[in-house]
């Protein structure tokens, strides 16, 4: 173990000091973390300065970067590491030794305690990455241009958001991955979020789509980039569709997780599915399905008389508890009922017959949030009438595509391997 001394001070009669001896954990560290069923591959960033000891976490298994630590404490050949999740506070217990850290990784909820076994690793080489202002249809949008090494040129794809107010960051792990395989990208703050201007409130799957277009024309015009495509998770499954069947130059499209059916309908999976599962009859899930479209109407006229009505009967009944249908109860925002009621009735089925370009749709037939076996028939009998459709099903992954009951619940092997190669297709060229 390599120890820095520092220089003693002799004072009168009182004793010589040293210092304590300090480990060299500064600086990028890779390894594995492991229990006896599970492994997960994971980067550790370590840093001291004025502000003291800091960290930064990947998990390249899960699609996590830049996880940043609340804590981390230095002392002798020890570092304590700890990062907040949902479930709490997780605790990385290290030791260095002979150029390596080893240890131990405990997390609330699993009493199994994780091994760790790191080191050190030369730093990455950056992805070229820069921060741009795109003139949108609602105002400015913040977004960041992400090329790969080498001069180009690249295929290039644009990011559409989920649901909710989300940041460009929400698409950063997927851009850095694809870069990797030599494509170019655009992420952006959605419209009303971080740098963006405009309001995604009240904006209609259209709105959200041209804004997207805007981005696309953009990252076209820069000199590496020769081809341009769309690619969506879940509400961006509905939107990339769209703007690919009304931008011209759209080259492919991505679908992940994206429905083939109205929200209004995707809306009832989740209860259909708790429904199915506790053994609930065809009659059954009707009078669920009854209740979900007497709720859109309440949604679109403002009047709930008939809905409270049916679903006071519908409390009565067996298959009601247990279905997770109560959360109905409760009164929708005013703001959630612009957001809704500007997407919730648009059928993506004619975007889908207009659309030109390749469509990829990446689904899980375990998807708890979207049908993906009705959505997989829809797309099925699409191709079938001549639409260039590819499907590739990951089962035992969820909706977003983070596999099931996992403690490092990963992403599937080759997503964005399988992703890429599609790009390369489409644009013509394949390696």
């Amino acid at each position: 173990m390599r120890v820095k001394f520092c220089a003693l001070s002799l004072l009168s009669i009182l004793p010589a000091i040293s210092c304590a001896a300090e480990a060299p954990f500064t600086g990028l560290w890779g390894g594995r973390a492991h229990t006896a069923e599970e492994t997960t591959r994971i980067e550790l960033d370590v840093a001291h300065g004025d502000r003291g000891w800091q960290a930064r976490m990947n998990l390249l298994d899960v699609g996590v970067r830049g996880w940043p630590a609340e804590s981390v404490t230095a002392n002798a050949d020890r570092l304590t590491v700890i990062v907040r999740a949902d479930s709490g506070p997780q605790t990385l217990s290290l030791r260095y030794e002979d150029g390596r850290m080893t240890g131990e990784w405990q997390a609330p909820g699993y009493d199994e305690v994780a091994l760790v076994s790191l080191e050190r690793l030369a730093a990455a080489p950056e992805m070229q990455e820069r921060r741009v202002v795109i003139d949108g249809p609602a105002g400015n949008l913040g977004a960041s241009l992400i090329l790969p090494e080498g001069d180009g040129p690249f295929p290039g794809v644009v990011f559409f958001h989920g649901s909710g107010p989300q940041p460009r960051d929400a698409s950063r792990w997927a851009a850095h991955a694809l870069a990797k395989h030599g494509v170019a990208s655009v992420i952006y703050d959605k419209r009303g979020v971080g740098e963006s201007q405009g309001d995604f409130i009240g904006a209609s799957m259209e709105d959200l789509a041209r804004d997207g277009i805007a981005v696309a024309e953009y990252l076209l015009e820069e000199p590496a980039v020769d081809t341009v495509g769309f690619a969506g998770h879940s509400q961006g499954g509905w939107i990339g569709p769209l703007a690919g069947s009304l931008w011209a130059q759209t080259a492919f499209v991505i679908s992940s997780a994206g429905p083939a059916v109205p929200p209004s309908r995707e809306t009832h999976w989740p209860v259909i599915r708790a429904m199915r599962e506790n053994g609930a009859s065809l009659a059954d899930e009707a009078a669920a399905r009854q209740l979900f479209d007497l709720w859109h109407a309440g949604l679109r006229s403002g009047d709930w008389k008939r809905f409270d009505q049916a679903l006071a009967a519908a409390e009565g009944e067996p298959w009601f508890e247990g279905s997770g249908i109560d959360w109905l109860k409760e009164r929708p925002t005013s703001d959630d009922v612009r957001t809704y009621r500007a997407m919730m009735d648009y059928d993506p089925i004619p975007a889908l017959e207009r659309l030109d370009a390749p469509l990829l749709s990446l689904l899980s037939p375990d998807d708890e949030s979207i049908d993906a076996v009705e959505t997989g028939g829809i797309l099925r009998d699409l191709a079938k009438a001549g639409r260039d459709i590819e499907i590739r099903l990951y089962p035992g992954f969820n909706h977003g595509m983070r596999r099931l009951g996992a403690r490092w619940p990963s992403l599937p092997d080759s997503y964005y391997r399988d992703q890429a190669d599609f790009i390369k297709r489409s644009a013509g060229a394949a390696d």
